[in-house]
């Protein structure tokens, strides 16, 4: 077991698995956490979480008290964009998939 700072942690987590997958692993995107500002210490953040509405997908941000849809081109958009804005990237939160037929 691995100990970090007072606690451990699972060696699931920090060992690989032995055996290789005939599959590779496929992961979604379903979190961007977001640091605005200059110095970090100063700063604040938010977030953009996918959400799943029924059979749709929808990105929502989240502002302090405020959320509000936003397009997926909103939240995949790169530094060359001219619609740049003053936040970065902190945090990416991603879910493994469940690949079907697999053995």
């Amino acid at each position: 077991m691995l100990r970090i700072s007072g606690g451990l942690v699972c060696p699931d987590i920090m060992t690989p698995t032995a055996r290789q997958s005939k599959q590779p692993t496929c992961y979604t995107l379903y979190g961007v956490l977001y640091q605005h500002g200059v110095p970090e210490n100063e700063g604040r953040y938010t977030i953009d979480v996918l959400h799943q509405n029924g059979n749709n997908e929808v990105w929502l941000h989240v502002d302090d008290e405020t959320v509000s849809a936003v397009q997926h081109e909103d939240v995949f958009r790169t530094n060359e964009d001219k619609r740049a804005d003053d936040r970065c990237p902190y945090m990416l939160f991603y879910c493994r998939k469940a690949l079907t037929g697999t053995s």
